[in-house]
């Protein structure tokens, strides 16, 4: 009996250190402003720097192909403002990568931004930035809104994404979703080239008989990079 006790007692002993370790860790953590224990920490940190608050997590998407197969990108939205925002994990911890914030005030039908991510091979491959990774997102105020349709600019090189002579474009369909009362979307979009920021990508909504209720440019709220050797990267497609 006195043995079992006494492991009980080392148990608990190892049970209080390591939550102690675990206290001072996120504390060293709070003051020194270092990598986090969780991604919506880092989400976090990245809205205080836009100073948003008051936002809740609408959708968690992971993207194995980004920041080394750790990229975790969260939408998140408060009454005012949609968010979207991608952390990375390494060595350190969860690492808040960037964030774009797209306005929804003004009573507009319909909100809509882009966030163009180029994917980087690093300074020393042949074909440095080999593709480019298109971020969709936003809200949809208009109830009367049913389907969206993104028409996306191609390249004027690329003949197969109806490129060419004058240019062309891609048709993709944004599902709508709904949460905590508002319905919003996110769509991305792969694209084996690097695109041009000056872009001309729009968006319609339509009701449910297909009439188009409102159109508009898609708002460019940021771009980043991402760091990864490619592997056979595939030429375009949604992801």
């Amino acid at each position: 009996m006195k043995r079992r006790k006494k492991l009980l007692t080392r148990r608990r002993r190892a049970l209080r250190c390591a939550a102690a370790a675990l206290v001072l860790l996120l504390l060293a953590q709070s003051l020194l402003h270092t990598a986090l224990l969780l991604p919506i920490q880092a989400v976090r940190r990245s809205e205080d720097r836009l100073g948003v608050q008051g936002t809740r997590v609408i959708r968690r998407q992971w993207k194995p192909d980004l920041h080394n197969g750790t990229a975790l990108f969260y939408l998140t939205a408060n009454d005012r403002a949609v968010l979207l925002s991608d952390t990375f994990f390494d060595a350190q911890g969860w690492l808040p990568k960037s964030a774009s914030l797209l306005d929804c005030t003004g009573g507009k039908p319909l909100h809509a931004g882009e966030r163009i991510i180029l994917l980087d091979a690093g300074e020393d491959a042949e074909n440095r930035y080999y593709g480019t990774h298109l971020f969709f997102y936003g809200r949809v105020d208009d109830p009367a809104i049913e389907t969206l349709e993104i028409q996306l600019q191609a390249d004027p090189d690329d003949e197969a994404a109806g490129g060419g002579a004058g240019g062309g474009s891609v048709s993709l369909t944004a599902p709508i979703f709904q949460k905590s009362g508002r319905r919003y979307f996110l769509l991305d979009y792969r694209m084996p080239f690097l695109v041009n920021f000056a872009r001309e990508d729009r968006i319609v909504g339509r009701d449910a008989a297909g009439n188009t209720v409102t159109e508009l440019r898609i708002e460019l709220t940021g771009n980043s990079s991402s760091r990864r050797t490619p592997r056979g990267a595939e030429a375009g497609g949604s992801t």
